[in-house]
Order: C-alpha cells, then sequence, then structure tokens
C-alpha cells in the first residue's frame, strides 16, 4: 500500500527516474544478508546521482543511516513506514519524513470498550515494527482504560497456537500487533493474512489486528492505517525536495490517524454489535437499512418537508413583521434609553439654566445620590460635595455660557479612606428644530479602570519592573538634563556591566539571577548619593550619572563599588555565588548628544572588561584609543550593509620559489574595505573589530563565496589560492557546513584551493580545526598554518594536523639578517617542516638580499612586497 502511494505520487512525472530496491529483512534477518545488500547497492548505483532517497519500515531506514557516508553522503532521506518518534531522527541534518506512528493504546481502550472484557491477549514479535508496538503497549498497561490481565506472547509458532491459546478462555479477545512465526519456514514471519488463516482455523476467540486484508480471513476488526495515504505523503516531501525546498523546511510528521474496520456478521455472533463501536469506524458485509436502500425516495420526501415547512414560515414571519412594525414607534424611547445607558455609566440632561432634568443609571455607585435626590439641583452643585475632587467648575461654566461641547472634564470622588473613583464627564448642547438653545446632554463614565492602566503604564515606560530603579529611557532622560548644565557643573556618565554574571543564570537560573540582580541594584543605590541617578539597562547593565562632582571623587565611588560587588555573595540553598564588576566612565560633555556618551561609556566598559574586569576605566575627552576604538566599531557596525554596498573587495598577492622559478602560480587572498567615503581603510583597523565583536564569519563567508565564484575569472587555470580562514568561523557549525556545501558543489578542483589558518586559531580551536581539516584533505584542498613562530609555537601539535604548508611569522624574517637566532629559528622550523613533508614559505620578503638568504636555507616559497605588491582582482582575458 505505501509503494502504491509513491509509486502514485511520483509516476506522473517524465523527468524523474525512480529505482525501487527491496531489503525483506523479515524473510532474511541476518547481518550477512545486509552486508551483501550493501555491496549489492554499491556495485548496481556506483555510477549514479540520487537526489533524494525514500526509504519505508525501520529496518531499511537504520541500514541507509549506517551506510550514509559511504553510500548517500549529502543526499536528503524521506522516510516512511517508521514506527517510532525518535528525537535524533527528527533533529538529524537531512532526514525528514513520515512516521508510522500507530496509537496502540487507542486501540486497546477500544477493544476493552467493545468486548466489555478487563482481559486481552496480545500477540506481537521481535521485529523492530513488532516490539515498537510492544513498547507503546506497556506504557498504557498499568492504565485504568487498559483492561486489568494483559497476556503477551513474543514469536508465537504457528504449530504452537493451540497449546498456547487453549489456556484462556475463549471470550478473551486478541490483539494481534506482530506477527505469527513460521517454524516450517526458517522461523520467518507468516504474511498477516496467512497469520490470521492459522488463528482462527485453531482458536474461537474474537481476533483483532493491525493488518487492512487481515480482516477477509476471518479477523473481527482491524486497526489500520491507510498505508496508500502514508506513501503519498512521503512522496509529496520527496517531490518537494525535487523542486528545491530545503529539508528544514519539511518537518517530520510524527501522526498517524487509523480507523477500525470491522466484520459485522462476526460482530453479531460475538454480540458486540449494539456495544461501545468506536466512533468512524467502517464495516464490511453489513446488511442495507430501509434509508440506504430508499436514500432518493426518502431524500425527496424530505425536500417536499422542507419545502412545506419554510413556506409556513414565511408566512408566520410577514405576519409577526406587521406586529412588530406596529410596536416599533411604541418602543422607541426605551431603546433610545438602553442604548444611551449601555454607552454610559449615567445619561444626564439639563435645562437652560442649568437644571438636572433627566437621569438615568446607577448615579448612586458614582455620584454617592439616588436620582431622584439629584433631579432639579443645578449642576455646578453637584460637584462642590467636599468627596469630589479637580472638577473644573470655571470651565464648564464657562463652555454653558458659550454653548461649546464639554470634553473629556476628569475628576475624582472619594469612596473610601484610601480608596478614589476616577470619573469623566462628556456633555453637548441640545438645540431645538428651530434652531434655539434647550440646555445640554451628556455621560458619565467610570474610568478608574482605564485611568489605573494609563499610571501602570506610564510608569513600565520609564521604570525596570525588577529593580525599581529607572529604564534605560528614563535614564536618557534625565541625562539630557544634566548634558545642560555643562560646564556649569561637573558631572560623569558611567557604564556598568557585571561581570560572569551569565554563569548564575546559566548554573541557577534566571529566578535566582533575578533575585541577584534586585540585591546587586540595593549594593550600589547604597554608595551613591541622593542627587545621583542610577538606572538597570536590562540583563546585567546598569547607567549611572555622578552629578555634581569632582573625578577623583568619581573615581573613588565607582571603584568603592567595584569592591563592594566584589564583597558581595549572594546566598542560594548552601551556596554562595559571587560576581564581579566591570564600570566605564566619562564626563559629560556639551558637544555630545546623550546617545552618543552611553555609548562612549559603554565602550569604556569593555576596555574596562578587555583589562582584566574588576575595575573602573575612565576616558577623558582626548583618550585616543577609546577613539580609535569607536572607529573600529564603526566600520563594522553595519557589516552586512558594507557586504552589499560592495565596500569589501578581494586583492590578491604572489607568492613565488625561493629559487627566483617563476612557474609556480600561487597567490594569497587579501580583503581590503572603503568606508562610506570611498577611502580605503587598513585591515589592522577593522579586522581585530571583527573578530572582537563576532563578525568576522560573515566576513569569511562573504569572502570564500566570491572566491569561489570569480575563479576562473580572476586566475588562470591550475593556480593555486590561499584563502584566510579566522579561527571564529572555525568554530562556527554553520559557516562549517555551509562551506563544505560549497567546496561538494564547485566545479573548481579542490586542489588548487588552500585554507591559511593562524597558528592561534588552530591551538584554541585544535579539535574542530582538526576534524574540518580532515575532512577537507579527503576532498583534496590544501591547508596553510600561518603566523607559525609568532605566538608560544609548538612542533607536538603539528603531528596532529594534516598541512601542506607552514608559513614563517613575518617578524622572524625581517631580522634574520642581523639576528643569528632568528635566523636559527627559521632554520629549525624549515627542517622540522620537511621531516613532516611540509613545503616552508616566508612572509614579508622585502628585497633580494632576503630572498637569496632563504634560497640559500632551502626555504621554499616567498611571499612579500619584494616579490610583489598585493593587486586588485580583476578579470582576466583569454581563460582556458
Amino acid at each position: 500500500m505505501i509503494k502504491r502511494g509513491i509509486d502514485k505520487t511520483l509516476d506522473n512525472s517524465n523527468d524523474l527516474s525512480v529505482y525501487h530496491e527491496y531489503m525483506d529483512t523479515k524473510r532474511y534477518p541476518l547481518f550477512s544478508h545486509k552486508a551483501k545488500f550493501v555491496e549489492y547497492l554499491q556495485n548496481k548505483y556506483i555510477n549514479t546521482k540520487f537526489d533524494v532517497i525514500i526509504v519505508s519500515d525501520d529496518a531499511a531506514l537504520a541500514l541507509v543511516r549506517e551506510n550514509k557516508v559511504t553510500l548517500f553522503e549529502s543526499i536528503p532521506i524521506v522516510f516512511v513506514g517508521i514506527n517510532n518518534v525518535d528525537n535524533k531522527l527528527t533533529d538529524a541534518p537531512l532526514i525528514t519524513g513520515v512516521f508510522e506512528n500507530r496509537d496502540i493504546a487507542s486501540a486497546v481502550f477500544d477493544i476493552k470498550n467493545l468486548t466489555k472484557t478487563d482481559e486481552l491477549i496480545v500477540i506481537t514479535d521481535s521485529s523492530k515494527p513488532g516490539q515498537a508496538n510492544l513498547f507503546k503497549l506497556n506504557k498504557v498497561k498499568h492504565s485504568k482504560r487498559a483492561p486489568s490481565n494483559i497476556h503477551v506472547l513474543i514469536d508465537l509458532k504457528k504449530d504452537q497456537i493451540i497449546n498456547k491459546l487453549s489456556q484462556y478462555d475463549p471470550t478473551v479477545p486478541i490483539f494481534q500487533i506482530g506477527q505469527i512465526v513460521n517454524p516450517s519456514g526458517n522461523n520467518a514471519l507468516l504474511s498477516w493474512d496467512d497469520g490470521t488463516v492459522a488463528l482462527t482455523a485453531k482458536i474461537k476467540n474474537p481476533l483483532f489486528t493491525l493488518a487492512s486484508t487481515s480482516i477477509k480471513y476471518g479477523a473481527l476488526g482491524v486497526n489500520m492505517l491507510n498505508g496508500e495515504k502514508h506513501g503519498e505523503q512521503g512522496a509529496l516531501y520527496a517531490r518537494r525536495i525535487l523542486e528545491g525546498a530545503k529539508v528544514t523546511e519539511l518537518p517530520p510528521i510524527t501522526k498517524a490517524k487509523s480507523i477500525w474496520t470491522f466484520n459485522w456478521p462476526l460482530m453479531k455472533h460475538y454480540k458486540y454489535a449494539n456495544g461501545h463501536i468506536p466512533a468512524g469506524s467502517l464495516f464490511i458485509n453489513k446488511e442495507e437499512s430501509f434509508y440506504e436502500k430508499n436514500k432518493e425516495l426518502v431524500f425527496g420526501a424530505l425536500t417536499v418537508f422542507t419545502i412545506a415547512l419554510l413556506i409556513i414560515g414565511l408566512l408566520i414571519e410577514l405576519v409577526r413583521r406587521g406586529r412588530q412594525t406596529q410596536a416599533i414607534l411604541t418602543n422607541n424611547e426605551n431603546r433610545y434609553k438602553q442604548l444611551a445607558q449601555a454607552g454610559a455609566n449615567v445619561f444626564w440632561e439639563i435645562d437652560t439654566n442649568h437644571k438636572i432634568t433627566y437621569l438615568s443609571g446607577n448615579t448612586e455607585v458614582l455620584l454617592d445620590k439616588s436620582i431622584e435626590e439629584l433631579k432639579g439641583h443645578y449642576f455646578g452643585d453637584i460637584f462642590q460635595d467636599e468627596n469630589i475632587s479637580e472638577f473644573p467648575l470655571e470651565k464648564a461654566k464657562n463652555l454653558f455660557k458659550r454653548k461649546l461641547p464639554i470634553e473629556r472634564f476628569i475628576f475624582k470622588r472619594k469612596i473610601a479612606r484610601d480608596r478614589v473613583k476616577v470619573l469623566v464627564i462628556n456633555g453637548s448642547p441640545m438645540f431645538n428644530k428651530s434652531g434655539a438653545y434647550i440646555g445640554y446632554r451628556g455621560i458619565c463614565n467610570d474610568v478608574t479602570m482605564e485611568q489605573q492602566l494609563t499610571e501602570k503604564l506610564a510608569y513600565q515606560a520609564e521604570y525596570d519592573a525588577l529593580t525599581g530603579l529607572i529604564n534605560r529611557g528614563g535614564f536618557l532622560v534625565q541625562l539630557k538634563k544634566e548634558i545642560k548644565k555643562v560646564p556649569k557643573i561637573s558631572s560623569f556618565i558611567c557604564f556598568l556591566d557585571l561581570d560572569r554574571f551569565k554563569l548564575v543564570n546559566d548554573t541557577a537560573g534566571h529566578l535566582v539571577g533575578d533575585a541577584m540582580l534586585t540585591q546587586i541594584a540595593d549594593e550600589i543605590s547604597s554608595c551613591i548619593e541622593e542627587q545621583d541617578v542610577l538606572g538597570r539597562f536590562g540583563g546585567d547593565e546598569f547607567g549611572l550619572l555622578l552629578v555634581d562632582k569632582s573625578q577623583e571623587k568619581a573615581l573613588a565611588l565607582c571603584e568603592n563599588i567595584v569592591r563592594k560587588i566584589n564583597q558581595f555573595h549572594f546566598q542560594w540553598n548552601d551556596k554562595k555565588i559571587a560576581v564581579g564588576m566591570s564600570i566605564g566612565m566619562v564626563p559629560l560633555e556639551r558637544d555630545l548628544s546623550e546617545i552618543e556618551l552611553l555609548s562612549k561609556a559603554d565602550l569604556s566598559c569593555y576596555k574596562a572588561k578587555d583589562l582584566g574586569r574588576d575595575r573602573v576605566y575612565f576616558a577623558d575627552p582626548n583618550n585616543m584609543e577609546l577613539h580609535a576604538e569607536a572607529i573600529q566599531m564603526g566600520y563594522i557596525a553595519n557589516i552586512t550593509q558594507a557586504l552589499k554596498n560592495n565596500q569589501f573587495y578581494l586583492v590578491k598577492q604572489p607568492i613565488a620559489y625561493a629559487s627566483y622559478d617563476d612557474s609556480h602560480l600561487h597567490y594569497e587572498i587579501l580583503l581590503r574595505f572603503k568606508d562610506d567615503n570611498g577611502v580605503n581603510v587598513s585591515p589592522a583597523s577593522f579586522i581585530p573589530a571583527a573578530e572582537k565583536y563576532g563578525v568576522i564569519t560573515l566576513i569569511d563567508s562573504w569572502v570564500v563565496q566570491n572566491v569561489f565564484d570569480n575563479y576562473s575569472n580572476y586566475f588562470s587555470p591550475d593556480t593555486l589560492v590561499s584563502i584566510n580562514l579566522s579561527g571564529l568561523s572555525l568554530s562556527n557549525e554553520e559557516f562549517i557546513k555551509n562551506l563544505t556545501t560549497l567546496v561538494l558543489k564547485s566545479s573548481i578542483d579542490c586542489r588548487n584551493i588552500c585554507f591559511e589558518i593562524t597558528e592561534t586559531a588552530v591551538i584554541s580551536n585544535l579539535p574542530s580545526a582538526l576534524l574540518f581539516m580532515t575532512k577537507m584533505k579527503k576532498l583534496g584542498i590544501k591547508f596553510a598554518l600561518d603566523d607559525f613562530g609568532s605566538g608560544a609555537s609548538s612542533f607536538g601539535y603539528l603531528k596532529q594536523l594534516p598541512v601542506d604548508y607552514l608559513k614563517i611569522d613575518g617578524s622572524l624574517i625581517t631580522s634574520m639578517l642581523c639576528e643569528p637566532i632568528d635566523r636559527a629559528i627559521i632554520k629549525s622550523i624549515h627542517e622540522v617542516a620537511k621531516m613532516m613533508n611540509m613545503q616552508t614559505i616566508a612572509e614579508f620578503v622585502e628585497n633580494d638580499e632576503l630572498r637569496f638568504a632563504l634560497a640559500d636555507m632551502g626555504i621554499d616559497l616567498v611571499q612579500g612586497y619584494g616579490i610583489g605588491k598585493p593587486i586588485p582582482c580583476q578579470l582576466i582575458k583569454n581563460v582556458a
């Protein structure tokens, strides 16, 4: 049935080749058969490239996953007929599909309800589907809805049926969730149909199964999945992948709906026909009722009857509407009053002398007087009550005099010792048909809840809900006010950031972290003076305005905060949790906005962390180090937009043989950047910042993509191109995944690509770097270890790395002619590299004297301005 659904969905495509293979592990379960089957697939499809693999059943999926690297690497897999919903499977890359997740529990409950029997015999087998079904059964064995006595028979043999089942009462139902074993057939499993025949021929118990066809061979009922629909769902996923959809866009379908089909004569035989039959059940061999035999006649009679009822209904409606029209005029006044009351708590009218002529609604709740007490009184007298406050009476009289509308007059009425109601009055002047003024009409509403909500929102807009401190918005308002006082008053803005606070949230949880933040806010507050302003920006970041202080006093106060937070220990259970504090401090400047000053303080806090944390970093207006940091941040602040605007471009620098042989076609790709004004920026000004703030991976991705896209446009055939990769990119799984896909799909000979990785990056990410390099080496990619000799170089780890080139750091090269020690280091690096079959590349070769000395030493390759300066990567002509 599953195959029929797959074929039905895929066979109508003229441009699609579909291959079927049958593993048949139920007849041939031995490992040797699986090994031969894998060998058979390898030989048969050695020259066939598949776009998607569809597997049916657990055994087939297990075989495909076990041999994915050798047979189906990077090929999407769609599974069908899988019994267990496994998180490892649903989260696996390049795998999706449709689970055959049978609801065994519901089937067991249905059998108990139908048969009214608190006992059940379950037959299953040791195959994966059988064990999966047994696992689901075991989860409900102790449910109150399940039979209290469930007997499980595993791998029941055909010749044991009578012996095993005769010990049970013939009224006990049997639920077959696995297959019968055939001892005369090498213990293979009988088909479901043959198993049903064997069971019903030897026992009289009512039999329920999971196989749809077994109902033809004596089963009373089958709880079956729609196999054809199951196959169609899997095939539709495969078709979407063929059309370009990503596997991540197609989540696995984990729910499989099943229905019961019952043999009606057997239902009557076992006296189940009037029992609790599951909803939506189907029946075979059921005799037709009178309605089923005479559907058309019954439908015609019902139609005639319905039309007659409609005619009668229309006549009744005509009579009713006539009466209703007559009553409309009488009810208009009452309806008007109801509508008015629906829009207001109190509806009021006054005459030209401002006396109340009409009132409706609950006046006692709002005004503490009944309607009778208020009628005839002057409008102004009502609002001169001692419990009413803030009513603009004079303004109201002025509006009455000018016959203008009253709009949202808000006032308060005291209703208890500490409680008030907030009320609002609206009104408009009334004129008769002649246009003469006759008074006012209006409403009075209780808006207490609305007012409280408005006040709450206003509070939340300015204050932090956790600590009660002002938030970022409120802090900026205060900062803006203090800037206007400069230079009359000397004040400072500080950016405070907790150190190691993430560890608290990760280990103790966010509730504990929140409690700790509240206490830390109190600790900081205890260190500052009344005129100072403390706010929380969110997370573990605080802002502090130190108002009217000297630089020495402000620094001392900040250092006291750092010291106090370092001494602070938060008690959680039996543990004491400690954190630290880094503070960036800058003076207020009249020429800078509040946003610019806050950003400057934030940068200062970063510097405090860079210098070792738990300290204060003060940056005066002439701090060039902070200025340089700000410029670097400016370059990488909008890195995505800079990439789109083509502000980055590539240059190439030649790498040549030290022996003056120019036959070696080899370039290193270098990156250049133009700012918004088109001025070239040194890589030293933006690369460190990009690495520091975690955006270097975006740049690496852009460089790699551009080189691969334009290799044939920039270089002659068989040119070796070296591309630099940062340490952060090496530890980024998404980057490695995309790079691997790019290499696999590219038409470039992998032997012409070399990835350069710094010695520091490799040491800090050795396991992931080694894994990546090993995988790429299998594809033919070369590797160069850059800046070797610049740090704590170790020859020990070189043995583990599949490196082709060792690039000797330029600081050693430039001084080798006058420093014998540097020359000895270079020589030792070269000798070790040769023993490991690596070639050496000397950087910073600025003249022929250096090149000659390096060639004499045996260095293989050289690079530097003396060999060739970097030139832009441009289109070349006559590329073969």
